[in-house]
């Protein structure tokens, strides 16, 4: 599970966790049952930083990880 002050960031550390577990990265994904694009569209991480949505520069953020109890 995911939690985030910052949506730029999140979306990028999403895109960087499916490299991880071997999966192509979003920008390169195939369609399949539930999508008619050719490719998808991950533009709107780039335009939301410009927007001041966010922060697109990864040297301005950070990736915490908590391991909770259970």
């Amino acid at each position: 599970m995911y939690f985030a002050t910052d949506p730029v960031a999140l979306e990028k550390a999403i895109d960087a966790q499916r490299a991880v577990k071997g999966m192509t990265s979003i920008a390169l994904s195939k369609p399949d049952q539930h999508s008619t694009f050719l490719n998808c569209q991950v533009e709107h991480i780039e335009l939301a930083g410009r927007l001041g949505l966010g922060e697109y520069d990864d040297k301005k953020s950070s990736v915490k990880r908590l391991d909770l109890p259970g």
